[in-house]
């Protein structure tokens, strides 16, 4: 028994730093296109899709940042879609200096109603998808549509990261969920794609009219519509460039951080690729091992946690190394370090209760 426990610390530490070692080396991998010229289709048509509900008082931060695109040699529409939103959001279109529409739902609700509303009077070749909480860099489209250089090229994942982050507690959800971003990256770089964010991403709109983004899930239209796109072509890819990089709001307490990942990890059982979800199982494993190790107050058990802790630390500080330049991110060594039990313990108990627990999204409950 003590034998077969040992084993298994052995393998889950060598998974998991093998698995980031290998994540470092797909971002450095990466095509990254710093220099941003002419779309070489000139004139190509590119819709802009918006859902929002209730969200006016960072609306006009958003309106903002799309007057400022540019926009040379570009056809843009702006598509908002209207989610049964009671507050005055609706008016602060008039700001927007782009053409622009507003559609509103009707009988349906959510985030994938309100992209599939879009798609319905989108007339864009191309189609962008960003939320109402974000802010746009102004090289924006000439950025991501640098990667559609080839035909075969169907989806384009965009960089995101949270707003400027002063206190502690905003620095550690940002870094984590930077890491998020390099492994969604990573695993397009992988030909696994795992994850996306539906605040920075386009596609050709060709592949809207076969994919399933699982309407049955409140969650997941970004990462199910990749994976649509992963099915359709393999061309799928990832926009490492700075100028792309879409700036959003993060949680600013550890109720909406909760509720915010049990909506992401609700998804995880609908996953299309058996090679992720056992991928997804082991990191839950590894996480769920050291919390176990440490709470059992056995000597062995103890002396395991701080091992893979010890090895927890040098996997991701080394990932970190990889992409921090890109993310511009600061102090993230003693981040890693100061975090780590918080992060355990959150990715030990979440996955599990994220497929029985309701969360609360939009101002909405979902079960």
């Amino acid at each position: 028994m003590i034998l077969g426990y040992i084993i298994c610390i052995f393998l889950l530490a060598t998974f998991y730093f093998l698995l980031l070692r290998k994540y470092g080396f797909l971002w450095k991998d990466i095509t990254s296109y710093q220099k941003v010229g002419a779309f070489e289709q000139s004139n190509s048509s590119v819709s802009i899709l918006i859902p929002f509900r209730n969200e006016s008082s960072v609306l006009p931060r958003l309106i903002d940042s799309l007057n400022q695109l540019d926009v040379t040699q570009i056809n843009v529409e702006v598509v908002f879609i209207n989610d049964h939103s009671t507050d005055s959001g609706c008016d602060l279109m008039d700001g927007c200096n782009l053409p622009y529409k507003i559609c509103h739902l009707d009988e349906k609700h959510g985030k994938k109603s309100a992209i599939e509303l879009g798609w319905n009077v989108a007339k864009g070749d191309f189609i962008f998808q960003t939320d109402a909480d974000c802010t746009l860099p102004k090289k924006w489209l000439q950025s991501m549509l640098r990667y559609f250089d080839k035909s075969e090229v169907i989806f384009v994942s965009g960089p995101v990261m949270f707003n400027d982050s002063k206190s502690f507690w905003q620095k550690l959800v940002a870094l984590d969920f930077m890491s998020l971003i390099a492994i969604g990256a990573a695993h397009i770089s992988w030909d696994k794609p795992l994850l996306c964010n539906g605040a920075n991403m386009a596609y050709r709109r060709s592949l809207i009219t076969d994919a399933d983004i699982h309407n049955e899930q409140a969650s997941g239209d970004d990462v199910f519509l990749l994976q649509s796109a992963h099915k359709k072509s393999n061309a799928i890819r990832f926009c490492k460039n700075e100028n792309a990089i879409v700036q959003t709001e993060g949680p600013n307490s550890l109720n909406v951080f909760w509720n915010q990942r049990l909506r992401w990890s609700s998804k995880n059982s609908d996953y299309d690729s058996r090679f992720n979800t056992m991928l997804l199982v082991f990191i839950w494993m590894f996480n769920f091992i050291i919390l176990m190790s440490l709470f059992s107050f056995h000597k062995l058990g103890i002396l395991a946690a701080c091992f893979l802790f010890i090895i927890k630390i040098l996997a991701e500080q080394s990932f970190y190394t990889q992409y921090k330049d890109f993310m511009n991110v600061k102090n993230g060594y003693w981040l890693i370090i100061v975090g780590q039990l918080f992060h355990i313990f959150y990715m030990a108990i979440l996955p599990p209760l994220s497929q029985i627990l309701s969360y609360t999204w939009k101002e909405r409950v979902i079960k």
